[in-house]
């Protein structure tokens, strides 16, 4: 049977000084980037990455197709994900003003001159590897639902359920090179609406993405898709009311932790195998909404809240990916970490299976009936209604029957 062949592309994203500020961002603490892993063989499939926050149907759809005219395989073939750094600017949501639309002008051509590049550089890397997975254990994100004199709210947990497991697939090249798929629960928000000391907001990758830079260096690639990080945050963030150095060092000290558990993890894969088969599938899966009655910044910590139905339903999707034994499942929403442990025994009863969320789209938070009855944010904060979690996890049920078929 015929090996696959595995590229690797990265590409700065080109925010320069000289256009800040762009939105609300002024100043630029470290560089975003479009990263590209191109699988090509008898199928063929491709992860685009981008260090952003989220990113909109119409323009994942824009990408898909201009990454699949660059790498010659079908657009339906192609996840594209964002790293969920809270730093970044977004492509605005309407272009209803000279504003918005030069933001969106300006954003949209960065974001496709990076990913031209990056899938050039994939292409071109397309080679065979050994391929391997190892989980590590890495205690840097932290459950974030509190309970407080006003109700459910924010803050950090140290007895709620965190899922430490690190998960990494590595790609082995033949000069000893490995780049990485690393996925993990936890939010990109170290400098969520945090300021300089002359109060200006920073671009910047976060945690995962300093992190991952370190690894990298000039010479792998390793591409962060975020796990079920819903209800979960880094363990230390930063704080408005303290000078920015500190809260640089909370970052700095954060992202040297996951770069050690990187080189950690690649010294320490031990099942080293050619990559021989390449199985994709995916399913819709059709669950209830409700009225999100509050903006984001509106909502507050509340002991009542009446949450209503729209009485109708929306499609969210699984999208599966296997290579060789290796399991990854995408979808749109952000999932609870535990809730993301309950997929997973729907899925396989597999515990390394790796759960990607945000991938082709952002759904907000797919709450679990837990947090219906605490009221907390993630019940408030979005569109996905009652129920939803049982439909995802029959979804899951289902996926695995399909697979199972696909195999036979």
């Amino acid at each position: 049977m015929a090996n696959f062949k595995v590229g690797c592309g990265k590409a700065m994203i080109q925010f320069s000084a000289s256009e800040l500020p762009i939105r609300e961002f002024k100043s630029k603490l470290d560089d975003l980037y479009c990263r590209v892993m191109l699988i090509s063989g008898k199928n063929s499939w491709a992860l685009i990455s981008f260090d952003l926050t989220s990113l909109r149907a119409a323009a994942i759809k824009r990408y898909q197709e201009l990454a699949a005219r660059l790498l010659a395989i079908d657009s339906n073939q192609i996840w594209v994900t964002v790293t969920h750094t809270f730093a970044a600017p977004h492509l605005p949501s309407t272009t209803d003003s000279m504003a918005r639309k030069s933001a969106y002008r300006l954003i949209d051509e960065k974001l496709k001159e990076s990913l031209m590049l990056a899938c050039r550089q994939a292409h071109e890397d397309l080679q065979a590897v050994q391929v391997g997975q190892v989980n590590i254990n890495c205690p840097l994100n932290v459950n974030r639902n509190v309970l407080t004199k006003q109700g459910w709210w924010l803050g950090r947990n140290l007895e709620g359920y965190s899922n430490h497991q690190l998960r990494v697939l590595a790609f082995r090249k033949a000069d000893k090179t490995t780049n990485l798929l690393v996925n993990y629960d936890i939010q990109q928000s170290v400098l969520d609406h945090v300021t300089d000391d002359h109060g200006e907001q920073m671009i910047s990758s976060d945690l995962m993405g300093n992190g991952i830079k370190a690894y990298e260096g000039n010479d792998r690639v390793a591409i962060f898709i975020p796990g079920c990080a819903g209800d979960q945050r880094p363990l230390f963030t930063g704080k408005a009311n303290q000078p920015f150095a500190v809260n640089k060092a909370l970052l700095a000290n954060q992202a040297t932790i996951v770069t050690e558990k990187l080189e950690w993890a690649v010294q320490n894969v031990h099942d080293w195998q050619p990559l021989r088969q390449l199985r994709s599938s995916q399913l819709p899966v059709i669950v209830p909404t409700q009225v999100q009655q509050r903006s984001t910044f509106e909502i507050k910590p509340t002991k009542t809240y009446d949450f209503q139905s729209t009485k109708q339903t929306t499609t969210l999707h699984l999208w599966a990916l296997r290579l060789n034994q290796y399991e990854i499942v995408g979808t749109e929403p952000e999932l609870n970490s535990s809730f993301g442990d309950s997929c997973r025994q729907a899925l396989a009863g597999n515990t390394n299976t790796m759960i990607a969320t945000l991938v082709n789209g952002a759904a907000k938070y797919l709450p679990e009936q837990i947090d219906f009855e605490r009221i907390t944010y993630q019940s408030m904060n979005t569109q996905l209604g009652l129920t939803a979690d049982q439909c995802m996890l029959e979804a899951c049920v289902q996926l695995r029957q399909k697979i199972s078929e696909e195999e036979y």
